[in-house]
């Protein structure tokens, strides 16, 4: 057998490997976060309760209809629920190898791969029980289609890339951006200077590359139609959403972005909703941020001066830094959208950048660099421990027959809910006892709650569940004092606390 004949196959299927490997290792170590457990209270409903939430939420049903019969065959665990989307994770690193294939080559597609199947932000996201990688996946797979579009003129995929396009607005809304950012990739394809020199040939040669002509008209509108089920829910979500959490936007947080795709997220933080960077050690933020934003800017100049690709790095950058960049001037409107985990798909397209560098530079250097960013990865970041405990509780649950649970706060409420089941679960909003927060989807109206401090003293099987891991400014029992109300520490899960009077 020759094996040098089937290198590139061995090579990929190494690291479709090690990227399942990464991607699995403690998959289930971590306790649920907020969002989290609203896809375990979510699908762990039936079908109608299912979806009467989720017409209640922000996000489409696709995702939630497809982990829900998946998992079931896990009892809805941790594990199961967050192995969907480590399927998914490993299906990214398949569908970039081959859009870096057919944008560029072999070896281009093999780095593409290999970094995407390392990088820790699309590891992390690989290990949480929410929608981001089946949207990746799907964004991944019509930006293929459509370059099979652009290059073979063929109507089948035209519209292949279309219906996929349709399928991840079903998965995520931000795929809504890819309409105007496909129509970027649409002119970058075409363009080309007019061999006339005269100005009213010239503007005529330029009008016509603007039309998108009739089969990309059919693509989106097979979008359309693929999407059409839900969009009654999604006008009424976007006149709803309460997006007040995002923080305003600034320009540095493009290249803050590229951080973190580069350097992944805290584990811990999450559940912050607008997480921040790994941070290296004995290192200021900003330098870490100021290095990544000049690597960035020399590498878009090195392809497009250097090596010449103008065409081939405009269409990765649109989808990439075009992607960004769209979400931020809409964010600078007024509605804010630039969150990361958003904006995941440009992690993959970004490294493509990446992977043409280094398939362009002696293996030496390339296996030196890789090694250099994986000793940043595991020695040189500051280590955050992620929240745990909430597993190890569950395991021993026998313990607490006949207790009544209280929750101080309505996020750690879902949390708990998640885990310990609402019927014998009781929310009190200990820094406002009067709000009532039963119109979240996640919580319902079914929610037992009580506005009196003396109902948990007063109730001989009252356990009070606190979560130390959450950040004070985050939680909405900043005033709980324990030593105050003299309560006694009955059980500690690593970051779970159980107290009682």
């Amino acid at each position: 057998m020759n094996m040098s004949k089937y290198k590139n196959q061995i090579i990929l299927f190494s690291i479709i490997a090690l990227g399942s490997l990464l991607r699995i290792v403690n998959i289930s170590k971590r306790d649920f976060w907020y969002d989290e457990a609203f896809t375990g209270i979510t699908i762990r409903d039936n079908f109608s309760g299912m979806m009467k939430i989720i017409t209640n939420d922000v996000h489409p049903p696709l995702y939630y209809i497809l982990v829900k019969y998946f998992s079931a065959l896990w009892n809805y665990n941790a594990f199961g629920i967050r192995l969907f989307s480590a399927i998914f994770g490993v299906l990214c690193l398949v569908a970039i190898y081959f859009f870096a294939l057919e944008l560029f080559d072999k070896k281009t597609a093999l780095w593409t791969s290999f970094l995407s199947a390392i990088g820790p932000f699309a590891i992390q996201y690989s290990q949480e029980a929410r929608m981001y990688t089946m949207y990746c996946f799907f964004i991944i797979l019509s930006s293929y289609f459509f370059l099979r579009a652009l290059k073979t003129k063929e109507y089948k995929f035209y519209l292949l890339w279309g219906f996929f396009l349709g399928v991840s607005a079903l998965t995520h809304f931000m795929s809504f951006v890819f309409i105007i950012v496909f129509y970027l990739v649409f002119l970058a394809w075409n363009f080309n200077f007019p061999k006339s020199k005269k100005l009213k040939n010239k503007i005529l040669h330029y009008f016509k590359l603007l039309l998108p002509g009739v089969k990309l008209i059919s693509g989106y509108f097979l979008a359309l139609l693929t999407f059409s089920p839900w969009i009654l829910n999604f006008l009424k979500s976007l006149s709803a959403a309460d997006l007040d959490w995002i923080k305003p936007v600034a320009f540095s947080d493009v290249f803050y972005n590229i951080q973190m795709f580069i350097f992944g997220i805290p584990p811990g933080e999450m559940s912050a909703g607008m997480p921040s960077p790994n941070v290296l050690k004995n290192t200021y933020p900003s330098t870490v941020l100021v290095l990544v934003a000049i690597f960035f800017t020399s590498l878009l100049i090195y392809l497009l001066f250097f090596k010449k690709e103008i065409r081939k790095t405009l269409i990765v950058s649109s989808l990439s830094l075009g992607f960004m960049l769209i979400v931020y001037f809409v964010s600078l409107a007024g509605s804010q959208y630039f969150v990361p985990r958003y904006l995941m798909p440009a992690n993959y397209f970004i490294f493509i950048l990446v992977a043409r560098w280094l398939s362009g530079i002696r293996f030496r250097y390339s296996f030196s660099i890789i090694l250099f960013y994986l000793f940043l990865l595991y020695f040189a970041m500051v280590p955050v421990q992620a929240s745990e405990g909430w597993h190890a509780m569950t395991n021993n649950l026998q313990k607490y027959n006949g207790k009544n649970f209280y929750s101080l706060n309505s996020f750690d409420y879902v949390i708990a809910k998640y885990y310990l089941g609402g019927e014998r679960l009781t929310l009190y909003n200990i820094d406002w006892p009067q709000y009532n927060p039963y119109f979240w989807a996640a919580i319902g109206s079914d929610l037992k709650r009580t506005e009196n401090y003396d109902d948990i003293k007063n109730d001989p099987n009252a356990l009070i569940i606190y979560n130390v891991q959450a950040k004070r400014e985050y939680r909405s029992d900043k005033t709980f004092d324990f030593k105050k109300d003299s309560l006694n520490l009955v059980d500690r899960y690593k970051n779970v606390l159980i107290y009682k009077f």
